[in-house]
């Protein structure tokens, strides 16, 4: 019997909570929502959740990301990258990323392997990453001209990280040509590192690794405001499969904040956060660094 009140007890908590969630109230004339909490790092903007384990490799050869649009708006005005241009932003997210490992977030093979889907006049047409990364290293970077290495280079200039960009691009050349480089020093972002290395676990876990990953990320996602996150890690991920009454008590644990209508219809079902319902791709973004 005090069971089965517990779970009577429980239930009329969650529906409160899934209530006050999407609960809207006025204050001053402002319109607020209450929403799960869900903090908003200024990398969100650069680097995004995936689950496809190809998403790093195929990311270089993107139009948005490697094309011949001019920083710091896309195609249809909104600001690209803008984060990890930044040349100590760029240096911080290469350290961040060489710690965990740069051959988990691309192989060996998939680095040596040729892209038949590249275009746009940008000479990596049928080239793999260890022609392109290469090309850039020996192009000249103080040459002005209508080529697309003078272009690229220029970009880096105008943005004030050609140096960082070069340092980055022969420490990427040595180490997919087995020339040792030094993972452990430079400034890392402890918050970026972890969510990119939690990423990579889950891309690459069995069944088993998978429900014990996800349960530590749940309660990293929590411990770093990422309490949106943590939800749909967990209630909206059909990989995962876990029972009811310990989603019922995952859920008691999850903060609620409050946002006002406008920063609400913004984050377009969390678009701005950490892990979304679902990829949001913008065909529009088609220019690069």
């Amino acid at each position: 019997m005090k069971r089965q009140k517990t779970y009577i007890i429980i239930g009329i908590l969650l529906v409160t909570g899934l209530i006050s969630c999407i609960g809207i109230k006025n204050n001053n004339n402002t319109e607020y929502i209450g929403n799960f909490q869900e903090y908003r790092y200024d990398f969100f903007e650069s680097f995004q959740n995936t689950t496809d384990k190809n998403y790093y490799y195929e990311l270089p050869f993107e139009l948005k990301f490697g094309g011949i649009r001019p920083f710091p708006y896309d195609s249809v005005g909104e600001s690209d990258y803008s984060w990890l241009r930044n040349p100590k932003n760029l240096i911080i997210a290469f350290n961040s990323i060489k710690s965990i490992g740069l051959e988990k977030f691309v192989s060996t093979e998939q680095y040596n392997k040729s892209n038949t889907e590249w275009c746009c006049d940008t000479r990596w047409e049928n080239k793999s990453l260890n022609e392109i990364v290469k090309g850039f290293i020996n192009s000249d970077t103080t040459t002005i001209g209508n080529d697309y290495y003078p272009k690229f280079w220029k970009r880096r200039k105008n943005e004030g990280n050609l140096s960082q960009t070069y340092q980055i691009l022969t420490q990427i050349d040595n180490f997919y040509n087995g020339i040792n480089i030094d993972n452990s020093t430079g400034k890392t972002n402890a918050v970026l590192k972890n969510l990119l290395d939690f990423d990579l676990q889950l891309i690459h876990a069995d069944s088993i690794e998978y429900l014990k990953t996800s349960l530590k990320y749940f309660d990293y996602l929590k411990s770093v405001q990422l309490d949106y996150s943590a939800y749909k890690l967990t209630f909206h991920n059909q990989r995962l499969n876990i029972q009811k009454e310990i989603k019922d008590s995952l859920l008691m644990t999850i903060k609620h904040d409050t946002l006002s209508k406008e920063n609400w219809d913004k984050m377009n079902d969390n678009y701005d956060g950490w892990i979304t319902w679902e990829l949001y791709p913008d065909p529009n973004r088609f220019y690069g660094p």
